[in-house]
């Protein structure tokens, strides 16, 4: 299933035509992940926004789903964090524009 998750995650990412990298070994533990990187006026990077998929919370909470066929599945949890976290985005942008 992660495998699969992986090569569905690269294959979205070639389809949207921005330039990315994986960076080997940066998964989490619960399942792969997209982490976006913005640059300060510094050029300095900072890891913000990130897309996670969870295989373990669905296993850990029990959750299935009836699939059109008539089986059972199990679903996939997807964490999104759009600015990481606020004050983190708050900082990076304040130094961006020097405080104005």
């Amino acid at each position: 299933m992660w495998d699969d998750a992986e090569s569905r995650l690269k294959q979205a990412l070639d389809e949207f035509g921005a330039p990315w990298e994986i960076n080997p070994g940066d998964g989490a533990f619960y399942g792969p992940k997209i982490d976006i990187t913005v640059h300060d006026a510094l050029r300095r990077a900072h890891q913000c926004a990130t897309v996670q998929l969870d295989f373990q919370l669905p296993i850990r909470f029990g959750l299935t789903y009836n699939a059109p066929d008539g089986t059972e599945k199990r679903p996939v949890i997807i964490h999104r964090a759009i600015l990481g976290s606020i004050e983190r985005m708050t900082g990076i942008l304040t130094e961006h524009f020097a405080g104005k």
